[in-house]
C-alpha cells in the first residue's frame, strides 16, 4: 500500500468567503409519508427568532394528506416552497431541494424532527464567530413520538470541535464519533456544493455523506446547547431497535458509497491533493462489514475484523472500543443481541443514555 502519510500535510480546509451580517438561511426539508409530525416540523421554522430564512421542502411521492397539508402552508407563506417528486428517495429529494435553494447556510431538518426557535439564529452567531468553519453541529434531544423527553445526542461522547481532515483521510472514509443526525448539522454553501448532489442510491440516511465528508472538507464548530428535537418512532430509519442480516447488508451497500464519494472529493482541486495523490484503490473492511459477516455467521468473521486499520478503532470512545473487541468473544446469537442494543434504539438504550445525561448535568453543575 503506497505511503499516503506525508500527503497528509498538502490536504486543506476549503477558504470560505465572509459572511454577510444577515445572511439568508436555507432550511431543506425531505417528507415522505410523515404528515404526523409534518406541521410540526414547518411550525418549529415558522417560529424561527432570525430571518431571513427560506423553507424548501420536497416530498418524495407521499400516499398521506403530505400534499395537502404542504400545499395550505405554501399558500400561506412566501418563505416556504415545495417541491413534488415521484418516489425516488431521501437523497433524491434533498439534492432537488438543494437545487431551489439560494441561502448562504444551508440547515437540514428531517420532518419527523423540530427546530428549537432560535436555532437558525445560533448557526448564524457560530458561524460569524468561526469564519473558518463550515460544518456547525449541535446537540439535540431524543424524544419519542409524542416529544416525550428521553436524552440526549450525543448521550456517549462530547460534540467534536476543529478541524479533523488530516486525522480522517489516510485509510480511508471515517465517521467521527459524536456527530448529530442530519436535523443537528449545518453548512456553508460553498462546502455542501462540495458535498451535494448526495448519491442516488440513499433513498434513506442520506446525511451519510455529509457526515462523513463534512469534517474531511472543513472544521467544525460546536454548538453545545440542544437545539432541537430527534424523534423518535416505529417508521424511523434510524431508530431499529434489531436489525436483521438485510439490514446490515443494505448499510454496506451505503458505506461502498461513501467510499466513492470520499474518493471523488480526494481527487477533485478542492482537497488541495496533488492530483497523483494515491488513493486506496479498494474499500478496506470495516466494523459493519465485520458485523454483516457475524450476522450471516460467516466463519471468516475474525479476519474481517482484524482487517480493520487499527487507527480507526483508536478514535472510538472508549465504550464502544472495549464492546467491538469483546465481541470477538461472543457466539453468533449473542453478539446479535449486543449489537442490537449498541447500534439500535432500543428502550434500554434510550434509559442509559437519559441517566448518562442527566449525570453529565450534574457533574456540570458542581464544577460551576
Amino acid at each position: 500500500m503506497p505511503d499516503r502519510i506525508p500527503q497528509t500535510k498538502s490536504l486543506k480546509p476549503i477558504r470560505l468567503a465572509p459572511l454577510p451580517n444577515r445572511p439568508l438561511v436555507s432550511i431543506l426539508m425531505s417528507n415522505r409519508n410523515y404528515s404526523s409530525y409534518l406541521t410540526d416540523a414547518i411550525e418549529s421554522c415558522l417560529e424561527q427568532s432570525y430571518e431571513p430564512f427560506e423553507l424548501i421542502i420536497c416530498d418524495d411521492g407521499s400516499t398521506d394528506a403530505s400534499v395537502d397539508i404542504l400545499q395550505r402552508y405554501e399558500s400561506l407563506d412566501p418563505r416556504i416552497q415545495a417541491i413534488y417528486q415521484t418516489n425516488a428517495g431521501q437523497a433524491a429529494a434533498l439534492n432537488a431541494a438543494f437545487r431551489k435553494s439560494t441561502g448562504e447556510i444551508i440547515c437540514l431538518l428531517d420532518s419527523d424532527d423540530v427546530f428549537a426557535s432560535h436555532k437558525l439564529q445560533c448557526v448564524v452567531n457560530a458561524f460569524q464567530a468561526a469564519s473558518g468553519s463550515g460544518l456547525a453541529a449541535n446537540r439535540m434531544l431524543r424524544v419519542n413520538g409524542e416529544r416525550k423527553y428521553l436524552g440526549q445526542i450525543p448521550a456517549l461522547c462530547q460534540l467534536p470541535s476543529g478541524w479533523y481532515g488530516p486525522s480522517l483521510f489516510p485509510n480511508g472514509p471515517r465517521m467521527l464519533p459524536g456527530l448529530p443526525p442530519a436535523s443537528g448539522l449545518s453548512l456553508r454553501r460553498s462546502v455542501a456544493e462540495v458535498i451535494f448532489p448526495l448519491p442516488s442510491p440513499f433513498r434513506t440516511c442520506a446525511d451519510a455523506v455529509i457526515l462523513y465528508l463534512g469534517p474531511l472538507i472543513t472544521p467544525v464548530v460546536t454548538i453545545g446547547s440542544p437545539l432541537g428535537e430527534y424523534r423518535i418512532h416505529d417508521n424511523n430509519a434510524h431508530a431499529r431497535s434489531r436489525f436483521t442480516e438485510e439490514d446490515i447488508r443494505e448499510i454496506v451497500v451505503f458505506e461502498e458509497e461513501v467510499w466513492r464519494a470520499w474518493r471523488r472529493y480526494l481527487a477533485s482541486p478542492s482537497s488541495g491533493l496533488c492530483a497523483d495523490f494515491p488513493a486506496l484503490p479498494e474499500e478496506a473492511p470495516s466494523l459493519l462489514s465485520y458485523a454483516y459477516a457475524r450476522f450471516r455467521s460467516d466463519p471468516k468473521y475474525r479476519a474481517v475484523y482484524e482487517a480493520i486499520p487499527s487507527d480507526f478503532l483508536r478514535t472510538l470512545p472508549w465504550p464502544y472500543r472495549w464492546y467491538w473487541r469483546a465481541s470477538l468473544l461472543l457466539p453468533n446469537w449473542l453478539f446479535k443481541r449486543s449489537f442490537n442494543f449498541v447500534c439500535g434504539q432500543s428502550p434500554a438504550k434510550m434509559i442509559v443514555g437519559r441517566v448518562l445525561n442527566e449525570c453529565r448535568t450534574r457533574l456540570s453543575f458542581r464544577n460551576i
